[in-house]
């Protein structure tokens, strides 16, 4: 095996969510499979057995090319603590390692991300060469992190929504429909509000991102929260 240098990547995001609420969004299959290395739409498998020693795989199918990313649970502390390995093994043996660490705030949580990336080295490569490649697998990574990290912030933002739709008071702001979606928000209908967000034009169609009148839905609702 050639040689391995380390690199590591530390992210640190908020959201108005609990600590509990975003931990399960790392472990619970049905969320993982919205924002974690895939998305609804492209979506094969999402399976795990969240148990230090257990594994978790993901299978995302891009233009008929199916990408596989898994791992093992090394520590489980729920809700303030997540280790775990990470492998794309069609592009890599090696190995990164990723904890997820959880405070609560004042209102919602923060999260310190961090990756220790594992890169190997090409014959005759020099101290520069090593330093770059570093670099660039650094930012390489934190560009696909701040992309899913997006994702995880609009699913996160759709729970947000439990605790801000359904009250007469707002729903007759935005009609029958925007109350018979709250109603199915606290039912704690996830899958069925999701299809109604989509239906009113909300969220993206395959994705758990907000469209512009998703955007302009939320600023409703934080004008009317109590």
């Amino acid at each position: 095996m050639a040689n391995v240098s380390q690199t590591t990547l530390i992210m640190i995001r908020q959201f108005d969510v609990s600590a509990e609420r975003v931990f399960d969004a790392w472990i619970n299959p049905v969320m993982m499979r919205k924002w974690l290395m895939t998305n609804e739409g492209t979506n094969k498998l999402a399976v795990n057995e969240p148990i230090a020693g257990g594994r978790w795989t993901i299978i995302d199918e891009r233009e008929g090319v199916e990408y596989t990313a898994t791992g093992e649970y090394l520590e489980i502390e729920r809700p303030t603590r997540l280790v775990f390995t990470f492998q794309m093994p069609q592009f890599s043996e090696l190995i990164d390692r990723l904890t997820v660490e959880l405070k609560p705030l004042s209102k919602g949580c923060e999260m310190t991300f961090t990756q220790v990336i594992n890169v190997a080295q090409e014959e005759n490569w020099t101290e520069a060469d090593i330093e770059k490649a570093l670099g660039e697998y650094n930012s390489s990574s934190e560009h696909g992190w701040n992309l899913m990290f997006g994702g995880l912030k609009d699913m996160l933002s759709l729970y947000v929504l439990i605790q801000q739709i359904g009250t007469e008071r707002i729903a007759e702001s935005d009609g029958q429909a925007l109350k018979q979606l709250g109603e199915a928000f606290f039912k704690n209908e996830y899958e069925h509000a999701i299809f109604s967000l989509r239906y009113l034009g909300y969220v993206e169609q395959e994705s758990v991102h907000f469209t512009d009148a998703g955007v302009q839905l939320l600023k409703l609702l934080a004008q009317h929260k109590a």
